[in-house]
């Protein structure tokens, strides 16, 4: 059966002026690219959904790049001397539209398609497929999925002629035209822990590149990009789960004086990102075809939250994986073996008395010997120390009513594990001959080894929810021999990981899966397509928590990431009680037990603790499951700048609930923003009234929605690390 055509699409191939144009406009996103010259270029981006009737003349490509996609194969940069060989619509994944054109080029024997995925929103998603017509390997170098302009802003200089126009000097001393035109909101995270550290950089005249070459990328690869001129924003994502570079061009003196009533300046921005690696990164067979990871873009007229809303759609609707029935985000625990026998039993009984949902057996049950979980990763077989085995505590579990989840580092080959020692070939290699403690998934059978694996634990212990961990670095040495060389080892890597958890999902479709690398290392959209909920985070001690929470919700919704609470042994100690587990209400939360199992549990930290368990369940679990709208009052913040609050406001689409956190972020030293925050929710009704719950009165008032939203609700808060929550409900 054809799969239903998403609405607010459109795909068209025109033939304007001898040349053949692509179309694509989806929501209020219009794109249209060309061949000229040989070379694919695109012509103009639109957020406006206005399909253009002049298309400008592209006079400055000498100087601005405009080519829509790079490719460097066999030493050879191919971005021109391309022939359009065809072009046709297909179906996508979940009932998308692909546009493709088909491209040969005219000097390597190699054909492209440029694939063009819509899915209704407003953000596209673009991909590559290369394929070797020559009779020997051919090797992929750079390789950039799109590139090219995203703005060519039209900025007036003069009004009318025989007007006096004002010089940049002028303007610039009177407050006027200011000299940056773009500016940039990136990741920069180097360590584990420093996941959400948004930084902004304006775009000069000069070249602005990012280049992540630390294995684990707790800066994934995502990019706000802002219209100084115009407001227009874009947001851009490379789905890969690598190294990666991106590169942003501001030329900012192209000027086209075409018309003489008035005189335009044209600074343009124009981008190039993709994965990074030393060539080749693949060896291409000959007919064999390969995919390149996808970049997602949307271009938004509008504030932040609107902007960051449409790009949940488009997350929601064609990258995270459904989540399975009756497991929208519920409370979890989990916890490392860390010794045996009764012990795990035990802690499965206090979770459970606290009201979680679901257990998770996290590292620790698996190999020959009770060891650190660190030492015999790899050999994927219960240990004899678990009471009952893990088909005793899954029953235990389920007794409970509570989920069933296991912790799983597939990747993982340690020097000591058994596996290891049978089979030294499926550890990866570097440079130098060294070994390094993952599966070399390049070698066919590491990579069944690795697939076989994950179905049996999956199937045999029959889970509810599976956890993939990845704790040792992708060397960027890493090399498998190809082609009378060497080839980069992470492209191969990723196409064997995204195929395996792909089955498992097409498998056990009622299986819930979690994607976790040292906390938030893999977060990118390469990963999430395959997972449907990841790990903010290691560090889960305030203000980290939040703050990171903050930031990655510009780019993930909230139902997508989950929260360790007490993961870092001294988090309760950072914050007051209340502030501390406020956090576990913004994303799904996973309690790292319950501190000490002899503990008093009539004490207030135990009443307290459950009742924000009943807390997330009674009045946050229904707007996390539905789709939730976020708006970001404080989105600039990222991790370390200096600050003195978090704010985060939760709501449903039809504006009947929601809730706000109000973080006091900075220390006793950093007391400059006062001890009052107006708050001024912006996902109520102003015609509705609400019941407004204030938690830490642990009282209710009845409030009208223009009141509260035109005038504020003032949140007085006097020590620093402490916070407030509001609950919204619309009165009937």
């Amino acid at each position: 059966m054809k799969t239903m055509k998403p609405k607010a699409t459109s795909i068209e191939f025109p033939l304007q002026g001898g040349k053949n144009i692509a179309r694509y406009v989806s929501d209020l996103m219009v794109r249209e690219e060309a061949l000229e010259n040989g070379m694919l270029r695109g012509l103009y981006w639109s957020s406006s959904g206005q399909v253009s009737r002049w298309i400008p003349e592209y006079d400055h490509a000498l100087h601005a790049p405009s080519t829509a996609f790079e490719l460097e194969m066999d030493g050879h940069d191919l971005s021109g001397h391309w022939i359009w060989q065809a072009a046709f619509e297909r179906d996508g994944k979940r009932g998308t539209r692909e546009a493709v054109i088909e491209l040969k080029h005219q000097v390597r024997p190699v054909t492209v398609k440029v694939v063009t995925r819509l899915d209704g929103t407003q953000v596209m998603a673009r991909y590559l497929e290369i394929t070797n017509t020559g009779s020997s390997i051919a090797t992929l170098g750079h390789v950039s999925p799109m590139s090219g302009l995203i703005w060519n802003t039209a900025i007036e200089q003069g009004r009318l002629k025989g007007e006096i126009v004002r010089s940049h000097a002028q303007a610039e001393n009177e407050g006027g035209l200011d000299r940056t035109r773009f500016s940039v909101g990136y990741l920069d995270a180097n360590h584990q822990g420093s996941e959400g550290d948004l930084l902004w950089r304006p775009l000069s005249s000069q070249v602005f590149k990012v280049e992540h070459s630390r294995g684990h990328a707790y800066a994934p690869p995502y990019w706000i990009l802002r219209n100084e001129v115009t407001g227009e924003l874009a947001l851009m994502a490379l789905a890969w789960s690598g190294n990666y570079t991106v590169e942003f061009s501001n030329h900012e003196n192209v000027t086209n004086s075409k018309y003489d009533l008035m005189k335009y300046e044209y600074p343009c921005l124009s981008f190039r990102a993709g994965p990074l690696g030393r060539a080749p990164m693949r060896t291409i067979a000959p007919s064999e075809t390969v995919a390149t990871p996808e970049l997602h873009v949307g271009l938004f007229h509008g504030t932040l939250d609107a902007a960051v809303a449409s790009w949940y759609d488009h997350v929601r609707l064609s990258v995270i994986p459904k989540r399975p029935a009756g497991k929208q985000p519920f409370v979890a625990a989990g916890r490392v073996v860390e010794e045996p026998g009764q012990w795990i039993l035990d802690e499965i009984d206090i979770a459970a008395e606290m009201g979680v949902e679901g257990f998770m057996v996290d590292a620790g049950w698996y190999g020959r010997e009770f060891a650190s979980w660190w030492d015999l990763r790899g050999d994927w077989f219960e240990g004899d120390w678990l009471p009952g085995g893990l088909a005793g505590i899954r029953k235990h579990i389920q007794d409970k009513g509570l989920f069933f989840g296991l912790w799983h580092e597939a990747e993982a080959i340690t020097k000591k594990s058994e596996v290891a020692k049978a089979h030294p070939e499926w550890m990866a290699t570097i440079q130098d001959g060294s070994k390094v403690e993952n599966l070399n998934l390049a070698d066919p059978t590491a990579a069944k080894f690795l697939d076989e694996t994950v179905d049996r634990l999956v199937s045999e212990y029959a889970l509810d929810y599976y956890k993939l961990d990845h704790n040792t670095l992708h060397s960027d040495r890493g090399e498998n021999p190809a082609a009378g060389g060497h080839e980069y080892e992470a492209w191969r890597h990723n196409e064997v990981l995204y195929a395996v958890y792909d089955r498992i999902l097409e498998r056990y479709p009622d299986v819930l899966l979690e994607n976790c690398a040292a906390g938030g290392g893999r977060n990118d959209l390469g990963m999430m397509a395959h997972f449907h909920y990841a790990c903010e985070s290691d560090f889960s001690f305030f203000p980290h928590s939040i703050r990171a929470i903050n930031t990655m919700t510009l780019f993930l919704p909230p139902e997508a990431l989950c929260y360790y609470h007490n993961h870092i042994g001294f988090a309760h100690m950072t914050c007051d009680a209340d502030t501390h587990l406020r956090v576990t209400l913004f994303c799904m939360p996973i309690f790292v037990g319950f501190g000490a199992q002899d503990a008093d549990r009539g004490s207030k930290f135990f009443q307290l603790t459950k009742r924000y368990i009943s807390l997330f369940k009674e009045s946050c679990k229904s707007v996390l499951g539905g789709s939730p709208i976020v708006f970001h009052h404080t989105p600039n913040i990222g991790l370390f700048r200096p600050a003195d609050w978090c704010v985060l406001e939760y709501g449903v689409s039809d504006r009947t609930q929601g809730y706000a956190g109000i973080f006091k972020v900075g220390n006793a030293r950093q007391n400059s923003g006062g001890s009052e925050y107006l708050f001024k929710p912006k996902g109520l009704w102003l015609s509705a009234d609400y019941d407004v719950w204030f938690d830490n009165r642990r009282e209710s008032v009845r409030l009208s929605g223009s009141e509260i939203a035109l005038h504020g609700i003032p949140v007085r808060l006097e020590g620093a690390m402490t916070s407030e929550l509001l609950i919204f409900t619309k009165c009937a």
